[in-house]
């Protein structure tokens, strides 16, 4: 029988939708019996990570923490969480997770070293980039990066923000000139480093992979290989 997944989602709700399909897309299966089980929540209730940290919103922590608990007691045998700045929260909850987590930052960055990266330019959220959440672990792997000046990074947030409220063609103009100019820069690739960039640039992703460092595909890897180890073929 396969490994159940675990994805603890939500943030935002079309981003979560976005890494299932990926973990479909990219699994080695024939038949229906060889895909993944996957357990979501996906709970868009959850408060906004990026309002907590630069803004003194509401703490997101609890429901995250009830969201795993949720899904441990469910029988998910690892949790992921395919939301880059919710991963400010991932120190303290893989602690008490009771299964297997996979950070999506530290896949993101490993990928970066396997691929020889030297200079990577980082796409995120303004918490993420305020976090440094990947701006130390690429140091730590003598990695630079290329950060968006403070307008490109309004065009950051304010593609994000298109892309969760259902305008993914919007959310690509405003954060399309950001990519392109990180390139420019000298960035070897781009860190989508929030789950909506993948989802508007998702024709730079496909056309251009070697360019991208896209968050949600690096996470779905990880997640297809943690799930078919060990696995037994089935039959439909």
């Amino acid at each position: 029988m396969r490994k159940k997944l675990g994805i603890l989602g939500g943030m935002g709700p079309l981003a979560t939708v976005e890494f299932m399909q990926k973990i479909i897309a990219r699994t080695p299966a024939h038949n229906d019996q060889q895909h993944i089980p996957m357990l979501v929540s996906n709970n868009p209730q959850i408060p906004d990570r990026t309002a907590f940290l630069i803004s003194n919103g509401e703490d997101p922590y609890p429901a995250l923490k009830q969201g795993m608990e949720e899904l441990e007691n469910a029988g998910a045998g690892c949790i992921v969480m395919p939301c880059n700045t919710a991963h400010y929260w991932y120190p303290r909850l893989s602690q008490q997770c009771k299964v297997h987590t996979i950070s999506i930052i530290d896949s993101v960055v490993q990928e970066a070293v396997n691929r020889g990266y030297k200079k990577v330019g980082i796409m995120a959220t303004t918490a993420t980039m305020q976090t440094q959440m990947y701006k130390t672990k690429l140091a730590q792997q003598q990695i630079t990066v290329v950060e968006p000046n403070d307008e490109q990074q309004v065009a950051v947030m304010e593609g994000i923000y298109a892309v969760k409220g259902g305008h993914v063609e919007q959310g690509k103009l405003a954060m399309l000139p950001v990519f392109e100019s990180l390139l420019a820069q000298g960035a070897e690739a781009v860190i989508l480093g929030c789950t909506e960039i993948p989802v508007a640039l998702a024709e730079q992703a496909y056309h251009q992979p070697h360019l991208c460092l896209d968050s949600l595909d690096i996470l779905a890897d990880q997640c297809i290989q943690w799930a078919t180890e060990d696995a037994v073929d089935l039959v439909a």
